[in-house]
């Protein structure tokens, strides 16, 4: 989850306007900053929050399509993909190391099977295994993470959503 977080910093870069963007003390009510919980939303109107300990923001971006450039824990996203929106929870404390979500909605101008036939490769090639597909869904598990997708027909091409779940 962590990569996921990281590439999600330059597109702090990029807001150089509609901003808000709030400082705090890191450390949570009882003084323990061990804890944190991140959550980072981008929708379609291209807003995108931020907030983790001691910052949150509230940032207008240029339009961007962020399809061809995501990559989820080494899983490209399929090509010709716009992400609509994106969300990102992650919690991090001393019992449970790294778990989170990313949840994702997308179009893509390809057929849902072309879709699926996409992650299926990207899956396996990324180290998942049990992969379990259907003509417009899948999942398949690394480790402790499950990734899913979701894919339905819309016009001449599809939509659909990517969640990924677990720890890192």
């Amino acid at each position: 989850m962590r990569k996921i977080l990281i590439c999600t910093f330059p597109l702090l870069a990029l807001a150089a306007c509609n901003s808000s963007v709030k400082l705090s003390d890191a450390e949570g009510g009882d003084g323990n900053a061990s804890d944190s919980n991140v959550h980072i939303a981008m929708n379609e109107g291209n807003k995108v929050s931020v907030d983790v300990p001691g910052f949150s923001a509230k940032l207008a971006l240029p339009s961007m399509n962020l399809g061809g450039h995501l990559d989820l824990d080494g899983i490209k996203v399929a090509p010709n993909t716009k992400v609509t929106t994106l969300d990102v929870t992650a919690h991090d404390d001393a019992g449970n190391q790294d778990d989170g979500k990313v949840n994702i909605r997308f179009t893509n101008p390809a057929p849902a099977a072309a879709v699926i036939d996409h992650y299926a490769r990207a899956t396996a090639d990324a180290g998942y295994g049990d992969i379990a597909r259907t003509p417009t869904s899948l999942t398949a598990r690394k480790e402790q993470k499950t990734f899913a997708v979701n894919v339905s027909p819309q016009g001449t091409g599809s939509q659909g959503t990517i969640l990924i779940a677990g720890k890192d």
